[in-house]
């Protein structure tokens, strides 16, 4: 009797988890199909409207023609109509009828009244369409919520705000880094991304409110955005009151302002830069030598030539490249470090001489007039051979048109193959 209730027992409980296992996969069918329909109607709701919208903005009386596109909020219709002006929107395309559009057929107003939401998700789905939608109008609504804790709220609202690029969202997120950042609230790359789109209307909001502000981490992701904006002489300024900070952090990135394309480094620039080239933090000396590369002194090379040694490889890598830009001066440099015994470093030296094709350079004065130039290069040039880096010359063999250059190069090749 108890085996029997056993067997009663198993085979209902099989057979519900059978149709438990049914009823889901047939959910999971129907719901795939319920979707697949869904996306198929957007599909050609899309392509209808597509045309309609393009056609009635060409026709610039759009004013008569927007009732065709007005549709009840959440429906199909109206999904399809905001995905083709979004889709106009980015490809940059009639963008200020499109921005009209969005306002007049309520697209705006519609995701203004979710800012409310009480679901996280549909709240920054709201903000983040508000952004895309480039209504400047919008700015004042976004800016309150910047006040707000939601790590992933305020995220979206830089970014939002940084898209509209209004004055006033600019200044709203300024003022608040203390809180955006210093909380970590906002992570500091999107921070960057974000200022980056104000482009050099930023600048001197940045350069500004340092005053205002002593902590590193703030003063050094400001720096850092500088650094990435186009160059400006309040930057270059800001930049060079911090390369005598305590901090490293803001040390690195003062000179990597300095260090930016487009700058001419002033002379008191460079001069508090070369001594950072000893600083005891290996990225503030990374930075100092990517600051000082279009230095062509030959206090510079002295300098960069104990880098070629540092104790971090890309210290080294770069040390080796800022010297391949610094022409003659570099000659010595190389001379004396491939005469060394650390293989590591010749090889990262020669790679360096090869990848900027400072080796070109090598080879050419081959045949110059001054007798100890010429004896240098060809000593680099063996000594890089030697070590396997004999790319440059073969090629010089089989493209290069001075023949005495090339008489010098097959000396080379035949003499240098031994260590």
């Amino acid at each position: 009797m108890h085996d029997n209730v056993m067997i009663i027992f198993i085979t209902i409980a099989i057979v519900t988890i059978t149709l438990l296992t049914a009823a889901l996969l047939l959910a999971s069918i129907v719901r795939r199909g319920w979707r697949g329909r869904m996306h198929r109607q957007l599909d050609d709701l899309r392509k209808t409207y597509r045309d309609g919208v393009r056609t009635a903005i060409a026709s610039g009386d759009i004013a008569n023609n927007e009732k065709k596109f007005r549709f009840k909020p959440g429906s199909r219709a109206w999904q399809a109509v905001e995905e083709v002006l979004q889709e106009l929107m980015a490809a940059k395309r009639q963008t200020g009828e499109v921005k009209a559009l969005f306002h007049r057929l309520g697209y705006v107003d519609y995701y203004e009244n979710r800012l409310g939401h009480r679901n996280v998700l549909a709240r920054a789905s709201a903000i983040d369409k508000l952004g895309k939608m480039g209504c400047l109008l919008s700015t004042s609504r976004l800016v309150p919520l910047l006040d707000t804790n939601n790590p992933e709220i305020l995220s979206v609202t830089v970014r939002a705000l940084s898209r509209l690029r209004s004055k006033e969202g600019l200044v709203a997120i300024i003022v608040r880094l203390p809180n955006l950042l210093g909380k970590s609230l906002v992570t500091r790359k999107a921070m960057e991304t974000a200022l980056l789109n104000f482009g050099g209307e930023a600048i001197p909001y940045l350069t500004d409110y340092r005053e205002d502000q002593s902590d590193p981490w703030i003063l050094s992701c400001i720096l850092e955005i500088l650094s990435l904006l186009p160059p400006d002489p309040r930057s270059l300024s800001l930049a060079i009151k911090y390369l005598g900070s305590a901090h490293p952090e803001v040390r690195s990135k003062a000179l990597k302002v300095i260090g930016s394309d487009g700058y001419a480094i002033p002379s008191q620039a460079a001069d508090l830069t070369l001594p950072l080239l000893n600083d005891p933090v290996w990225f503030v000396r990374l930075q100092a030598v990517k600051s000082v590369r279009e230095l062509t002194r030959e206090s510079t090379a002295k300098v960069l030539e104990k880098l070629l040694f540092d104790e971090n490889w890309r210290v080294r890598s770069e040390a080796a490249l800022a010297l391949t830009r610094i022409g003659s001066f570099a000659v010595d440099v190389f001379y004396n470090a491939l005469k060394t015994k650390d293989v590591y470093a010749k090889e990262s030296i020669c790679e360096e001489i090869e990848k900027t094709l400072f080796s070109d350079w090598l080879i050419m004065h081959l045949s110059d007039d001054d007798k100890t130039l010429r004896a240098k290069c060809y000593e680099i040039l063996r000594l890089m051979h030697v070590l396997g880096f004999s790319i440059p010359l073969t090629a010089y063999m089989q493209t290069g048109e001075d023949e005495r250059v090339k008489q010098a190069v097959r000396h080379l090749l035949a003499s240098g193959a031994d260590r």
